[in-house]
């Protein structure tokens, strides 16, 4: 069974509200903590920033929601993904071994460079 766009981006806005809960709800038990708030109202403290970290996260998944134009953009990039020609599996596990390699290479050579800069600093210097 194939999704549509539209229910596509109606789970990635339901992620999207989850992780802002929990940045929320991190934040919040952050400042309890170094307000001492969280100490002091131990257990209302914890139910309480979970309630207003679920409410701001609500409401930034509706201010997500209600804007059309970002609803017609996100739309529209998720069509356009769905025309991309990705690579295999087998080719996708070259390629990054090919990346590995060339980054190896290349911090080796700087790693010389670097090393060969500083004995010649020292020798400028001492």
């Amino acid at each position: 069974m194939q999704k549509d766009d539209a229910t596509w981006l109606r789970t990635a806005y339901v992620a999207a509200a989850f992780i802002f809960g929990l940045i929320f709800w991190k934040a919040i038990m952050f400042a309890g903590l170094k307000s001492g708030w969280l100490e002091r109202f131990d257990a209302s403290y914890n139910v309480g920033s979970t309630i207003a970290a679920g409410l701001l996260a609500v409401i930034c998944l509706w201010l997500l929601v209600k804007d059309r134009e970002r609803n017609d953009y996100f739309l529209a990039s998720i069509g356009e993904l769905r025309k991309v020609s990705w690579p295999s599996w087998e080719n996708t596990k070259k390629l990054t071994w090919i990346v590995v390699i060339v980054v190896a290479i290349f911090s080796a050579i700087l790693t010389v460079f670097d090393l060969a800069c500083a004995k010649i600093l020292k020798l400028l210097l001492a």
